[in-house]
């Protein structure tokens, strides 16, 4: 589940850069919340599963839909006109730090050593190499603000780890599935709201007069790598926790770095391989401490 997890979520940065070429941002985050809305409901209603009645529980998953799905599609939905899919990735190293910390700080389990402090500094250190490292002329077309673009991805980041907490204890009493369906269902609502008070819906004319390739990328988006991968985490989530679903951050930004360079031709400089290799050495380390702090008390 995790490897197959880290494919959904490494081509995603592609598939939102191309999207972006044709839609805004509120008009994506709708349309990706919305096309996996609707696919999970089908679902839902032909496997006649029990949707959650309990006031509470909605209030869980809108809590986690707006931390987990709604900020984060926004922002990554804007940072796709401002900077690269490579660059978008490479933010996504910031996950498991940041999933490590806040369980930290509201005591889910969390341990606190010097092996994970030091897994701590050298993440930063790799996240703030990466905010400042320049961009090459080729990219300039496609990235007008780098900095900016950078900085919304890392916070939209936050709210993928901060989703990913809130999620474990709804996850676990009402099923990934529902989970998944019920988030996402809050998610469509709220961003319909949203793209109404800004714009309102696009004409059928709006949308037949849309290429091709963005609409394409976005139902991809919408079906594959959001339905399906909420699902596949969620599952995740309830069966291993948020610290071993947030580990398919660790290959995230390197597939996303290599699919955008390959496929939109987008330059990656020293500076940021270097920052990828800081991140990516922080959260194996910070990993590496939680893990054997789990063995030495189950022992």
């Amino acid at each position: 589940m995790l490897a197959f997890l880290t494919l959904l979520w490494g081509s995603s940065f592609l598939l939102i850069k191309i999207a972006s070429r044709a839609f805004d941002s509120a008009g994506f985050a709708f349309g990706r919340a919305g096309i996996a809305a609707a696919a999970l409901v089908v679902v839902a209603l032909a496997m006649r599963w029990r949707w959650p009645r309990s006031p509470r529980l909605w209030g869980q998953m809108a809590a986690m839909s707006l931390a987990g799905q709604v900020l984060p599609f926004l922002l990554f939905g804007v940072a796709a006109h401002l900077t690269t899919s490579a660059d978008m990735a490479l933010m996504m190293g910031g996950v498991p730090i940041f999933t490590f910390v806040i369980a930290r700080l509201f005591a889910l389990g969390e341990v606190w050593n010097a092996r994970a402090a030091f897994g701590l500094a050298l993440g930063l250190i790799g996240v703030a190499v990466s905010l400042a490292s320049p961009l090459g002329s080729a990219a300039v077309a496609t990235a007008s603000e780098p900095g900016l673009g950078r900085a919304l991805a890392l916070l939209g980041a936050l709210g993928y780890a901060t989703g990913a907490l809130l999620s474990r204890p709804v996850s676990r009493e009402i099923g990934a599935a529902m989970a998944a369906t019920g988030s996402m269902a809050v998610s469509a609502g709220l961003l319909l709201v949203l793209v109404l008070a800004l714009d309102g819906l696009p004409s059928p004319a709006a949308l037949a007069a849309t290429p091709l390739g963005p609409l394409a990328a976005l139902c991809a988006l919408g079906l594959f790598n959001t339905a399906l991968a909420y699902f596949i985490y969620f599952r995740l989530i309830a069966s291993a926790g948020a610290t071993f679903a947030a580990l398919n951050n660790y290959i995230v930004p390197c597939f996303g770095l290599l699919a955008g360079a390959w496929t939109l031709g987008e330059p990656v400089g020293p500076s940021s391989w270097i920052g990828m290799a800081c991140v990516l050495g922080g959260v194996v380390v910070t990993g590496s401490a939680a893990n054997a702090s789990r063995v030495i008390a189950k022992r």
